[in-house]
């Protein structure tokens, strides 16, 4: 009877623990919903208004990406400000300088910027590409910063026809280099057994190489100093022309040396143009506008009008129209299932083209890869979509900073691809990862483990030594992984097999060598491959679709919202929970089977 009611209680106070969870969880998202409703309404305010000798300010140290993000798992707000922290979408991007560069209202650009969050270098060269073209109109740029704590915030800065610097600041320009962290020693400690299985030849394919070794290995040394060199040596060398260095050989002794760190070295190498503060920039700017458009009236104004204001005179970016190009966005980890808005999901991504496809109003697609990898049935499903894509119409892959192994295979097969000199790409392998946790569970926490089983591998498990013919046929699995994959890119780069397999075995390559090697068609960003696939679709006027389609803030919370609460999900299992103590009492006669694949093969 003290045991049914020591269990009652208990029961009792899990529902009023769980109860107040709930009231105070729903308190919170109504709060969520009213500052998402706001959000909402003041990014659909009425048509805004630009005034005349006006310079477009741009802010670049908010996060980008390949097009705006609308997600629950990025979005933040700056409470002390009330200002909206919102990342910054290349595509939305594109479309913003576009107008300015033609606007007679905006005069001028300010850039400012420390540090850039994108996922490589392949986006920051897009950017200063669309702000050179700006650049053609006549218009100046200006670019300042109180430190370059990042390498591509200064890269983006010599698009700048001035570059200012804090007095107090630094210009971090150190080269570029790869740190890569290793956890066999942690493992040995902890006493976890790892097994790394890859195809035979896939020397290059090195990631799971991080939890076997406590070092690099020869070929991944020497595939990671290849592209690093390649990207380095393309940037410093527009960096050379842009600021009209001495030499590309004495700009890399002095970054050696780290002579351009402090301000006054950076100013007298000619780095930056001034050392000075904001405010003084503003003036500046304020300034040279007038003299350059010759506004002379004492009354005239020079206005600083912020990114986010001019971005909404562009309320739709995407405009559907009789002929379109659909842009189908591939960001992040691929992965099986619906994904998000910085991932990748084969089954939101699949029906997306095949949408695409289908719809007769467009005419050709642009697959817009940025991705370093991930699961290899996904990209299968993936790859597959492309191939009967391609059969209807124009299919053009535009590669961000990354687009290799699951990213590559899936734009293998396209019609033609368009990439940044110093995209990163290839990576055409595969390996899996064996964990076995048992003697560390054993040694560490006491817990064994006995087995019953009808067949010689029945149970492949985390805590289960693996049979020889297990090993086997697992190293066959990732061999005949390898093998489709080279198949797949032979096929769509029309190249043979054994070429393929002779440049692929996991080596990772910058775009400057995937060229050569025949993995890569043209150089050029998002813009230019739109451009080829109106051209190969034939037509001249068209309009851009995006997919696959985003949901809002608000949309995503009512969403969650919807789904069944914990609350819900006890009080569904009350009855259950209270029969938990019975079954205690039967565990120790119960013999539970698992089955499951104790690895993960990943590009």
């Amino acid at each position: 009877n003290l045991r049914k009611i020591i269990m009652k209680s208990f029961f009792n106070f899990m529902f009023a623990s769980c109860l107040g969870c709930f009231i105070s969880s729903m308190l919170v998202i109504f709060v969520l919903i009213g500052i998402f409703s706001s959000i909402s309404f003041s990014d659909t305010e009425q048509t805004v208004a630009i005034e005349n000798n006006s310079v477009l300010y741009i802010n670049l140290d908010a996060p980008i990406y390949d097009r705006e993000v609308e997600d629950l798992e990025t979005f933040s707000t700056n409470l002390l400000s009330d200002e909206i922290i919102k990342p910054i979408g290349l595509t939305e991007f594109m479309e913003v300088i576009h107008k300015a560069k033609t606007d007679e209202n905006i005069k001028a650009i300010f850039l400012q910027m420390s540090m850039l969050q994108t996922n490589g270098w392949a986006t920051v060269e897009e950017i200063r590409q669309i702000l050179l073209d700006f650049k053609a109109s006549g218009k100046k740029i200006y670019a300042y910063s109180d430190m370059f704590i990042t390498q591509n915030a200064y890269y983006l800065a010599t698009v700048a026809d001035k570059i200012y610097l804090n007095p107090a600041g630094n210009l971090a320009l150190t080269g570029l280099g790869a740190e890569v962290m290793y956890y066999k020693d942690l493992f040995d400690k902890l006493d976890i057994d790892v097994e790394l299985i890859r195809p035979r030849n896939n020397s290059y394919k090195s990631a799971g190489e991080t939890y076997i070794s406590n070092k690099m290995s020869q070929e991944n040394r020497e595939q990671i100093k290849a592209y690093v060199s390649d990207i380095w040596g393309y940037v410093s060398q527009n960096i050379v022309e842009a600021r009209k260095l001495q030499s590309i050989d004495t700009f890399n002794a002095k970054v050696s040396r780290l002579e351009y760190f402090l301000p006054k070295q950076a100013l007298d190498n000619g780095l930056v143009d001034s050392l000075t503060f904001k405010t003084n920039v503003e003036q500046i700017i304020v300034d040279e506008v007038k003299k350059q458009f010759s506004i002379n009236s004492p009354s005239a104004k020079v206005n600083f009008v912020k990114y986010n204001k001019y971005r909404k005179t562009i309320p739709t970016v995407f405009k559907k129209q009789q002929n379109n190009i659909a842009v189908i966005y591939a960001y992040g980890d691929v992965n099986q299932g619906k994904g998000s808005s910085l991932s990748i999901g084969s089954e939101t991504l699949v029906r997306a083209i095949e949408k695409a496809a289908k719809d007769n109003s467009v005419k050709a697609i642009v697959l817009r890869v940025n991705s370093p990898g991930g699961d290899a049935i996904a990209s299968e499903l993936i790859t597959n979509e492309v191939i009967k894509a391609k059969k209807l119409k124009p299919v053009i892959v535009s590669m961000g900073d990354v687009a290799a192994s699951a990213g590559y295979e899936m734009s293998s097969n396209a019609s033609l691809i368009v990439a940044s000199p110093i995209t990163i790409t290839g990576s055409i392998g595969v390996f899996g990862i064996m964990p076995n946790i048992a003697r560390s569970l054993k040694n560490n926490v006491g817990l064994t483990f006995d087995t019953v089983k009808t067949n010689d591998n029945a149970i492949m498990s985390l805590t289960t030594p693996r049979s020889q013919q297990s090993k086997l046929i697992l190293q066959m699995n990732v061999e005949n992984f390898y093998d489709n994959f080279i198949t797949r890119v032979a096929q769509g780069r029309k190249l043979e097999k054994t070429y393929v397999d002779s440049i692929a075995r996991g080596r990772v390559w910058s775009a400057l060598d995937a060229k050569e090697l025949g993995l890569v068609d043209e150089f050029g960003g998002l813009n230019k491959a739109i451009s080829i696939a109106a051209k190969k679709a034939g037509i001249e006027q068209y309009g851009i679709v995006a997919y696959p389609k985003q949901k809002d803030i608000f949309t995503q919370l009512l969403e969650s919202i919807s789904e069944e609460s914990d609350l819900q999900e006890f009080v569904k299992h009350k009855d259950a929970f209270e029969q938990l103590n019975k079954k205690i009492e039967k565990l120790s006669q119960n013999q539970g089977v698992q089955a499951r694949i104790p690895y993960i093969i990943n590009f």
